[in-house]
Order: structure tokens, then C-alpha cells, then sequence
């Protein structure tokens, strides 16, 4: 017996044909970590294997599943027994927290442009209304079935591509058919609602996704500086809350740094006003390093850029009530002065390589 991913998903759509829409969003929201044997017993002539699942989510998603008393970790757990393979049951449902800040490259969520993501939705929208009016005394299923399937798939195909699943599990329109017809949405109001519950938490998500905030940038070949950017790029795109803000402040901090020891030499560049900058005195070592480069009244104006870029830049990394905005120019800042440095030093010149 093989268990893997696909599990959450079977289970996922078990919720969602039961209306527990709730439930289906947090299992949805987690990653399949593995499961091994627990125990097993006999059921007269059967043999009855018990299964451990575990799985990992954000702590939202943590502190319902860890509460077992939770009524949607109790319709999780009753949904993944439903689809657990023939023989099996689920012993137990273990769960651990997953830090969007420690994952790793496969594990980030793709990004997706403004038209695109506009299309998505018109697409969403049409489905709705084509399987709210097929359901309320609308066009006959045969008429419209093909269209059904073809958008269908098309929508699948693009929440695939942003490792999204699609809430609708119904294949072509005579299951949803099946569905309405089976007694559970009597009217056509519960229909409409049904349908409705089906795509919220889909079109709630595409419409709060912000596009990236982050340009990319052409590495400086400064290794420890371009993986900071890296790092910087993708804690943005994924910080929702102050703390998550006031990470993205440090990470410019450990890239200012890395810039500076980069570029910055004490025989060279001496000292900003006869203090010798500490290692991670990055202000000091690029004041001092952008003072020498770009010394001369013709460079006057490009000195004032580089250091407002590195009093924003700095001056931001304390700000403890962080937004968005913050963090977004924080990180505009840090990459301003990186790109003003790498240009500076010689960097972006064709043809040259790593330092």
C-alpha cells in the first residue's frame, strides 16, 4: 500500500462536496510530510492496518489541526478516513508548523501577472454562472456541457501552473447534476449559495495575491549579495504580518552588509569622520567607499543618491510598526544602492565576472 500527496487532495474534494468549505480551505492551506504504520488488528477475517499521517501547514492552519477538540480538525480527520486506501485507518493526524521563511526554493509559491490573473477570474466567474443557470431552469446540460469541460480544463491547467487546486471536483456538468438532484439543494437558492461557498475561498485568494513587489535584478556576481537579494525577493512576496515586515529590514541589513565587505577597503577608504567602521558598520564602510569613488563636485549628485539610498534603506530596518509599503521600500532602497555599487565598482562592465 502506497499512500502519498494526492490524498489531500481526495480528501479536500470530500469536503467540499459536503459543503464544508471550512475545512476543505485549512487542508487545502497543507503540505503532505508522510506516514508510516502505526499499529494494526483484526476485524474478524481482516486484518485492519492503523496509519500515522502527517502533514504541515502555516500556524493558522497549525493551531486548528493541533487542536483536536477543533470541529475542523474533527472533519479533516473524518474526510482523510474516507478515502484512506481499503484495510487502513487513520490512527493518527500529526502536524507541524511550517515557517514560509524557511522553505525552501520548490517550496514557494509561484507567482502570477495581473492579466493573467484577471483572466483566471472572468474564467472562475463563467463557470459560476454556467453552473448556477444549468441548475436553475437554464440551457439543457447537452448544449453546454462541451464548454463546461473545455473551461474546465483551462482553469485547471493555470491554478496548476501556481500549485492551486481547482475546489471544483465535478467532471463535467451531469455530476454536477447528480449533485443538485440528489436531495441535498432542493432549491435554487441553495444551489446558487452552494456554488458559491464552492469558488469563495478561490477568488478571495486570487484577489488578496499580491503580484510581485520585486522586480528581478541582474546579479552582481557578488555571491553572498546576490543571495541575499534572493532571500530579500521572496521574504517580501511572503510577509503578511509586522514581525514578517521587520524580517525583510534585517535581510536588507544583511545585504548592506554583505555589500560593504565587498567593496569596502580600510587602506583605501580610510574612515568617515576619523571613525574606522566595524565589519558590520555598513553605513560607515559605503559612506567612506562612496565618498572615495565618487569624490569631485561633477559627482556631487550621484553621491547624494547613493547615501539618501542608504539612510532609507538603514533608517527603515528600525521602524518596529512595519507595513507593507515599509518593507517594499526598504527593499527598493537596498537594491538601489546595490545596483549604484556594483555599477560603481565595476561590476555591471561587459564583460567582467565574479569578484
Amino acid at each position: 500500500m502506497e499512500i502519498d500527496a494526492t490524498l489531500l487532495d481526495e480528501a479536500a474534494d470530500f469536503l467540499i462536496q459536503g459543503s464544508e468549505v471550512d475545512a476543505a480551505r485549512t487542508l487545502q492551506a497543507c503540505s503532505f510530510m508522510g506516514w508510516e504504520y502505526n499499529d494494526s488488528w483484526m476485524a474478524g477475517s481482516r486484518r485492519l492496518d492503523g496509519v500515522d499521517i502527517e502533514v504541515a501547514g502555516p500556524r493558522s492552519v497549525y493551531e486548528i489541526l493541533a487542536d483536536q477538540s477543533h470541529s475542523i480538525t474533527k472533519s479533516i480527520r473524518a474526510a482523510i478516513s474516507a478515502v484512506l486506501p481499503t484495510d487502513t485507518y487513520l490512527k493518527a493526524l500529526r502536524v507541524r508548523a511550517l515557517s514560509s521563511r524557511r522553505g525552501s526554493d520548490s517550496e514557494r509559491q509561484p507567482s502570477i501577472s495581473e492579466a493573467s490573473k484577471k483572466e483566471l477570474i472572468e474564467a472562475v466567474d463563467a463557470q459560476k454562472a454556467l453552473m448556477i443557470t444549468v441548475s436553475t431552469g437554464g440551457p439543457r446540460i447537452n448544449s453546454v456541457n462541451q464548454q463546461y469541460e473545455e473551461r474546465r480544463l483551462q482553469i485547471r491547467q493555470v491554478l496548476s501552473s501556481i500549485s492551486v487546486q481547482d475546489p471544483n471536483p465535478f467532471q463535467d456538468l451531469w455530476a454536477w447534476y447528480g449533485k443538485w438532484s440528489d436531495g441535498s439543494l432542493p432549491t435554487y437558492q441553495s444551489r446558487r449559495q452552494y456554488i458559491s461557498e464552492l469558488y469563495r475561498p478561490l477568488i478571495d485568494a486570487l484577489r488578496e495575491t499580491r503580484t510581485s513587489a520585486v522586480r528581478p535584478i541582474e546579479p552582481t556576481g557578488w555571491a553572498r549579495v546576490d543571495r541575499n537579494v534572493e532571500k530579500i525577493s521572496f521574504a517580501l512576496e511572503t510577509a503578511r504580518n509586522e514581525e514578517d515586515f521587520q524580517a525583510v529590514a534585517l535581510l536588507c541589513r544583511e545585504a548592506l552588509i554583505s555589500l560593504a565587505q565587498a567593496v569596502y577597503k580600510a587602506e583605501i577608504h580610510g574612515s568617515a569622520g576619523g571613525v574606522m567602521p566595524s565589519q558590520t558598520d555598513a553605513k560607515r564602510m559605503l559612506e567612506t567607499y562612496i565618498a572615495t569613488e565618487l569624490e569631485g563636485q561633477a559627482n556631487e549628485y550621484v553621491r547624494k543618491h547613493a547615501r539618501a539610498a542608504v539612510d532609507l534603506a538603514v533608517n527603515l530596518q528600525h521602524k518596529r510598526t512595519a507595513t507593507f509599503r515599509d518593507a517594499a521600500l526598504c527593499t527598493e532602497a537596498t537594491r538601489s544602492i546595490i545596483n549604484a555599487v556594483a555599477i560603481l565598482s565595476g561590476q555591471r562592465d561587459p564583460g567582467e565576472g565574479e569578484s
